[in-house]
């Protein structure tokens, strides 16, 4: 079953359970379930990364690590305010951030597999590998481009991994590619603008599955 499926069931669950608690059929305190659990989204996303795309595991991993500290915290098996501050959690974040890739940003980049992470923070990607097989790339209160336009997926298809909080991504990718694009949108979205060329026989596909909370990814050709 697809993530978007499972997150349909989810959003019927949760409406039915407030409207029998509106009613007063069932007494449950809706606003403390979403506030106590709501990273079960991110966790359920790491998780699902981790198991079913290899060339993206570096993502998955974490967004499942930001995922578990929230849910800890939440139900006091960790208390994080006790020991760390707000700030420190910030500049350890960004110092992730500038290690992973950090001298890959705005150059030509010839690898197989690509996993970013930008938080506060920008990056553009140009890949221009011939043998690329996908990645993963993290967003949080930043931006992303990633250019795909002088790629070549290795075999027949790759998937990116695309996870936006508060931030946005853009991703370049050659006319004879297809793209097919999935995923969970919470206060967010994505466009899929690439333009279908019918008269390739066989084209390599890109499959973008992405989360995005409040925040935006546009697939696109480049002009």
């Amino acid at each position: 079953m697809s993530k978007s499926r499972i997150f349909g069931i989810l959003l019927i669950l949760l409406g039915g359970l407030i409207i029998l608690n509106n009613a007063g059929v069932v007494e449950i305190g809706i606003g403390e379930i979403i506030s106590t659990y709501w990273p079960l989204v991110l966790i359920f996303a790491g998780v699902y990364n981790l198991l079913t795309n290899p060339a993206g595991r570096m993502g998955g991993l974490i967004v499942l690590t930001i995922g578990l500290f929230f849910q800890f915290n939440n139900l006091d098996f960790i208390a994080a305010a006790d020991y760390i501050s707000f700030w420190p959690v910030i500049f350890i974040l960004i110092g992730i951030s500038l290690l992973f890739d950090s001298k890959s940003k705005g150059r030509e980049m010839d690898r197989e597999k690509l996993n970013v992470f930008n938080i506060f923070s920008g990056g553009q990607y140009n890949v221009i590998s011939d043998k690329f097989k996908g990645g993963s790339s993290i967003t949080i209160f930043g931006g992303t481009d990633i250019d795909l336009s002088r790629a070549n997926i290795y075999e027949a298809e790759a998937r990116l991994d695309v996870f936006t909080l508060f931030g946005g991504a853009e991703i370049y990718v050659p006319e004879d590619w297809q793209v097919i694009v999935k995923g969970i949108p919470i206060f967010g979205g994505w466009d899929n603008l690439t333009r279908t060329n019918k008269d390739i026989p066989n084209p390599k596909v890109l499959s973008v599955s992405c989360l995005t909370i409040f925040s935006g990814v546009d697939i696109k050709n480049k002009e």
